[in-house]
């Protein structure tokens, strides 16, 4: 039975800035992503897997180290009877100026760039089709006009491809693949990269399709476990599984806070919520709901201060409600009523969008009146 093991990875985003996190935390996850990096290489070594699809991003932008383009030569290097195929996205355009230009590669690494080139495996029969970014942008999808080699009929065929699989009308400028170029492709996988979340093994007529999702987390917009595919695919069957790879997960909890009177109460709260072996390892936002006193206001870098010491790194977000009752309030003949009803009366005149601003805008005005009350004289 004609097989081919395969390892499907993308957009690892070397040397991201990480500009959200602290200098040390930051560093420390530019290595651990080079790590990830290496455990996955020694993964597909181990698996003997017969290629491995880069489906492009592997560099994040306009800097990156000597030391990791060293790296990236070296390990491919080292697993000289696995075929590497690299499909540059839009971070890592193929083009004189990229990255790619600036490597000595090993014969076992294949780097696409504009206009399809196909690939024979050695010993199998097996092709391996791709096409790279070679600028920032392709508007038109590259599949559109895509055909088989006749040649090429009998044969597993394999796709390695950065682009965005259109969502119904939404158009975009990152090769807007539909599912109908998917399925007029007559390819039995293709190894898609560009979206950070695995997407499930997709079948569009009798072509398999995925995005395996970045290795690593990179911020809190790409939450829970990130990896690869690992498997088999054969002219009427696969065996392809997602395996996770992360070292650390992005996480972001919302905590109830209602009733919370001082600072050790959201603490308590926080730390019952937030299981400690993960806290200690992963990276948390922690949003804070439910109600609170209308004199209690959180000033969230004391907040952090008592809870940096429980966790590897935390974000805090206030969305808690001040504890009152609206209309009881607006009755009152003071300045808090006056703002109040003010405040209210706009709110039934905004859109959607504009609510969540007046309503942080009622509960700051709220919180500072009611430190220093200015009562009117009912009279």
């Amino acid at each position: 039975m004609d097989k081919v093991k395969i390892l499907h990875c993308s957009d690892l985003h070397f040397d991201t800035p990480f500009t959200d996190l602290s200098s040390d935390i930051a560093e420390q996850r530019k290595e651990e992503l080079q790590d990830t990096f290496s455990s996955i290489i020694e993964l597909a070594s181990n698996e003997n897997v017969d290629a491995i699809l880069l489906a492009g991003d592997i560099f994040d932008n306009l800097r990156v180290r000597k030391s990791t383009l060293d790296l990236l030569r070296k390990k491919l290097e080292g697993i000289p009877n696995i075929e590497v195929f690299i499909a540059p996205g839009n971070h890592d355009p193929n083009n004189d100026r990229s990255f790619y230009s600036m490597i000595n590669w090993p014969s076992n690494v294949h780097i696409f760039g504009a206009g399809f080139i196909r690939y024979k495996l050695k010993g199998k029969n097996v092709v391996v089709y791709g096409a790279g970014f070679t600028g920032n942008y392709v508007k038109r999808s590259m599949l559109r006009d895509f055909k088989v080699d006749s040649e090429d009929e009998g044969s597993i065929k394999l796709m390695v491809l950065h682009g965005e699989v259109e969502n119904g009308n939404n158009s975009n400028e990152y090769n807007p693949i539909t599912t109908g170029d998917i399925e007029n492709s007559s390819m039995n996988y293709i190894a898609l990269g560009h979206r950070h979340q695995f997407s499930q093994i997709k079948r569009a007529g009798n072509t398999l399709y995925a995005y395996c999702g970045c290795p690593e987390g990179r911020g809190f917009d790409e939450l829970g476990e990130k990896g690869i595919i690992l498997g088999e695919v054969g002219l009427n069957f696969n065996t392809l599984k997602f395996i996770p790879t992360n070292k650390r997960t992005y996480m972001v909890v919302h905590v109830n806070i209602s009733d919370a009177m001082n600072y050790d109460d959201i603490k308590e709260k926080i730390l019952e919520v937030v299981n400690e072996e993960s806290r200690i390892k992963d990276l948390y936002k922690i949003i804070l709901t439910g109600e609170i006193h209308e004199d209690f206001n959180i000033d969230l870098e004391v907040m952090l201060n008592k809870l940096v010491e429980y966790f590897y790194f935390i974000k805090l977000e206030d969305s808690t409600k001040i504890k009152m009752d609206i209309a009881e309030v607006i009755e009152e003949h003071s300045v808090k009523g006056i703002f109040a009803k003010k405040v209210m009366e706009k709110m039934d005149e905004c859109t959607e969008d504009e609510k969540s601003i007046y309503e942080l805008a009622l509960k700051i005005g709220i919180q500072s009146l009611s430190e220093g009350e200015i009562r009117l004289n009912d009279n």
